[in-house]
């Protein structure tokens, strides 16, 4: 069995020599569609680049040419060479002649140019005794004055070359109405726009096979020092067109009813195996945490804490990310005055009096809305370690919401009230090492690191090697949860488009 590490697979066989590590191209593909924007973005800044650039680098080339015939001097004007062999050599002699310098200096002195701005070219008409002169500048009329001062000027230098020879005009040249080159503008943007999505697909393909995200399942279990518990896989908050143009995002909860069946199943299944652990340790505070931002730890925590209390359990729910509150967001729900966390346990209330969460009379909740400054001496605080100490005995859980482990050390502190953590872990957000130090950093504040949560992981073949399997609508006919949700009515609310993402 292959174990996969971001961009690259390191196949194992027993007995044998490690093999060359294999590209993981599901891993790449995912991470170039999840950073699609990325690569819209370059591009439209290259074709604005390659517009400007095009443009202001063009410069129009307009063409117009004139046919001489090869005449003697000493025969007239009218006679042609009647011998066309030695007609061709005298021409050919004359086209370095009219491509010289010397005559170009002539005709910009005639035109009172600073320099002769043109490109001529000369050719001999095979098996004739005639010239075509054609002329190359940056303007229609400056062509045209050119091609005169030629045909007035030449003879100045001719002359002094081959004495018995004129050339006389056949056919006059003409004002060009067009460049002879056209821009291809679209064309060029549309190369350069080409060029760049492929350099910044290529970034991302050489950023999949260094990068140590964790990406799949088993990186998980290969890259974190701590065991994996469950998978939650990807859940849309817009699941109507009409919510998706106006950007209302619902509620993750599993109260929800228009969360999916798999979402709300694995939530139970992962409640059982958490209380199973639970029971096994005789823990009650569990504390959910997060690298960093939005990583859905509050959603985990408020999800884990609701199926707990639908196993007829009594659980408290408490935000203690006091830094930025948000579960009051994530269920919709109001803090009522006197009722905030700070505030509760400065009050020494009685447990009893602690709001609950409507239609779920067993889920009390210490919620708050107001960002506290002095968030680290709340959680270090007599009063918040005697309101722990009365809660174990008063709930059978108590759940804890902290602040992302990265930012603030309040996360330590709340481990020093808890008996375990539970981390959860985004697709491809924290890197590998980040975790660790962070599981090694609330190991050491006293609580057991339980495990951790895959979350917001996008349900492709590839991610199920291993882990919570997933499970899918129909089948499997209805849930407990989705039984009592329907039967007891849960309330919850719809933000208008500006709920706070989970932090």
């Amino acid at each position: 069995m292959g174990n996969y590490n971001n961009g690259i697979k390191t196949v194992k066989n027993a007995g044998a020599k490690p093999t060359e590590p294999e590209v993981n191209i599901e891993v790449i593909f995912f991470n170039i569609i999840r950073h699609w924007w990325i690569i819209l973005i370059g591009c439209i800044i290259a074709a604005m680049v390659a517009y400007i650039v095009i443009l202001e680098r063009y410069v129009p080339k307009y063409h117009t040419e004139a046919t001489f015939v090869v005449s003697s001097k000493d025969g007239g004007s009218d006679q042609v060479y009647s011998n066309l062999v030695v007609a061709s050599k005298i021409a050919n002699s004359l086209t370095y002649v009219l491509e010289s310098p010397v005559l170009q200096q002539k005709v910009a002195e005639s035109l009172e140019l600073k320099k002769f701005d043109g490109e001529i070219t000369a050719k001999i008409i095979e098996n004739t005794n005639l010239i075509q002169v054609s002329i190359e500048a940056s303007s229609p009329q400056l062509a045209f004055d050119e091609m005169n001062g030629i045909i007035e000027q030449h003879h100045a230098v001719s002359d002094n070359v081959l004495g018995s020879v004129v050339l006389d005009v056949l056919k006059a040249p003409t004002v060009p109405t067009e460049p002879v080159r056209n821009i291809q503008l679209v064309k060029k943007v549309l190369i350069s726009t080409g060029v760049a999505a492929v350099l910044i697909m290529s970034i991302l393909v050489m950023h999949s096979l260094v990068s140590d995200e964790i990406m799949t399942e088993t990186d998980l279990e290969t890259k974190v020092d701590c065991r994996p518990l469950a998978t939650i896989y990807h859940e849309r908050k817009n699941l109507s067109l009409r919510a998706r143009l106006r950007g209302m995002k619902t509620s993750m909860l599993i109260t929800n009813p228009t969360t999916s069946f798999r979402f709300a199943e694995t939530y139970r299944l992962f409640r059982t195996r958490l209380e199973h652990i639970l029971r096994q340790k005789d823990y009650k505070v569990i504390m959910f945490s997060s690298v960093l931002e939005n990583e859905g730890k509050t959603t985990t925590a408020a999800n884990t804490a609701i199926t707990l209390a639908l196993n007829n359990h009594r659980v408290l729910l408490m935000d203690c990310d006091m830094l930025k509150p948000a579960l009051y967001k994530a269920l919709g729900a109001r803090v009522r005055r006197g009722k905030a966390v700070n505030e509760f346990i400065e009050g020494d209330g009685a447990m009893e009096s602690i709001p609950k969460m409507d239609g779920l009379p067993t889920l009390s909740l210490l919620m708050g809305k107001n960002e506290l400054s002095n968030s680290t001496e709340v959680l270090g605080s007599r009063e918040m370690k005697e309101f722990i100490k009365r809660a174990r005995e008063y709930f059978d859980y108590v759940v804890i919401d902290t602040p992302p482990i990265s930012i603030a050390t309040d996360a330590e502190c709340a481990a020093e009230l808890a008996d375990c953590a539970i981390l959860v872990i985004r697709q491809g957000g924290a890197r590998a090492k980040q975790i660790n130090d962070c599981i090694e950093s609330i190991s050491q504040s006293g609580a057991e690191m339980l495990g951790c949560i895959f979350n917001n992981a996008y349900p492709l073949e590839f991610m199920s090697a291993s882990g919570t399997e997933g499970y899918y609508d129909g089948g499997y006919g209805e849930s407990k949860e989705n039984s009592h949700r329907q039967s007891t009515g849960f309330s919850y609310r719809e933000s208008a488009g500006k709920e706070a993402d989970d932090r």
